[in-house]
């Protein structure tokens, strides 16, 4: 008797937990707003040589950039000449006459712009200097250190 009372306690335990299992499920949505957006690394400074009316055009080295933007959002380039707050776009190219060296040249990017990857896309500030300039300069060479319009604008629009 001992061990059919036995077999049915534990008998009982075993439905107890087998009624116990049922369970339900419900599905429910994930909503996601993403914000695109784009950055600009520093822009190096460009470095142009030229000696007084040269015969050839002088181009600009250094100008690197990256852009980083959202995977597939389109972004274009602009320029302005100074540093007064951006007014977008900006322009492809842009004629500054150096106010301290009076030598005139021309920039542009080596692009019109691009389309987001999601990882920094390299670009470069692209300048030409025209020929048979004479320049200012006292002495046997002179930079343009203290002009005070030598700082130009990028604008990256998206």
């Amino acid at each position: 008797m001992k061990k059919l009372l036995a077999a049915l306690i534990a008998a009982g335990v075993v439905c107890a937990a087998t009624t116990d299992a049922a369970n339900t499920s419900g599905q429910f949505n994930v909503n996601i707003t993403l914000n695109s957006t784009c950055s600009l690394s520093t822009v190096t400074a460009l470095d142009f040589t030229y000696t007084s009316f040269q015969g050839g055009a002088a181009t600009a080295s250094n100008g690197g950039f990256t852009a980083t933007c959202t995977n597939t959002l389109p972004y274009t380039f602009g320029l302005q000449a100074g540093t007064g707050a951006a007014v977008p776009p900006g322009a492809a190219t842009i004629t500054v006459t150096d106010n301290r060296v009076n030598l005139q040249y021309v920039l542009g990017t080596s692009a019109a712009g691009g389309t987001g990857s999601g990882a920094a896309q390299s670009y470069n500030i692209t300048g030409t200097m025209a020929a048979n300039q004479s320049g200012t300069c006292a002495t046997a060479s002179c930079t343009n250190a203290a002009a005070t319009n030598k700082t130009q604008t990028l604008i990256l629009n998206f």
